[in-house]
């Protein structure tokens, strides 16, 4: 339902937008105010301790284009186990053009050095430039696979056309994609916004 005439699709966007301003604002703050400790940072993940990090900035690229970047509030990084815990989190990916394609946000999340993994969990939101959203308990992908993993309570908003929830969703890093698994349950909207039809899923898991 619009609230105060706004629609749904006007709503992600504006939700779209405040994060990928504030991921911005945010990487532009923490680089300037960690570009004296970076270097020390990179040479103490050498050694055999733990570091804490204030604002931290974790970039990924891929085919040597930015593919996804995040700021975390906090970041700490234990040699033994080559795992960054972080909190705090916002970010972006990026589509061939450099533009951001999807912005995300999250409590608390984990980066894994070894195989390039990140883990974001508790009420994780992303929100494609489009106005679509996912909300999950835990979302993840890896280094070398483009593909985006959510899991645990997934609800899944594709403008003002169409809401499922699933107990998992796989998709791509620019929504045009998505496969949901497990008991799901689908909503279709008219354009009006009234409910069309409901389509109740079993057992999709695989297909």
């Amino acid at each position: 339902m619009p609230i105060m005439g706004l629609s749904k699709k006007k709503i992600y966007f504006i939700v779209f937008l405040s994060i990928a301003i504030l991921c911005t604002a945010g990487f532009l703050w923490a680089w300037f105010v960690t570009r004296d400790i970076r270097k020390n940072v990179a040479g103490a993940l050498n050694q055999s301790q733990k570091v804490i990090v204030k604002n931290l900035i974790l970039t990924e690229t891929k085919d040597q284009q930015k593919y996804w970047e995040l700021y975390a509030k906090t970041g700490s990084y234990e040699s033994s186990n080559k795992v960054v815990v972080l909190t705090g989190i916002i970010g972006n990916f990026y589509d061939k053009d450099k533009n951001v394609a999807l912005s995300f946000e999250s409590p608390k999340g984990t980066y894994e050095d070894a195989t390039k993994t990140v883990t974001l969990e508790g009420e994780t939101l992303i929100v494609s430039k489009d106005g679509s959203s996912i909300l999950a308990n835990k979302i993840e992908w890896g280094g070398k696979n483009t593909d985006i993993i959510a899991s645990g309570n997934v609800r899944i908003q594709r403008n003002d056309e169409l809401a499922t929830t699933s107990e998992k969703a796989v998709f791509n890093s620019d929504l045009t994609f998505f496969k949901i698994i497990g008991n799901s349950q689908t909503m279709i909207f008219t354009k009006e916004g009234q409910k069309q039809e409901e389509l109740n899923l079993f057992n999709t898991k695989g297909k």
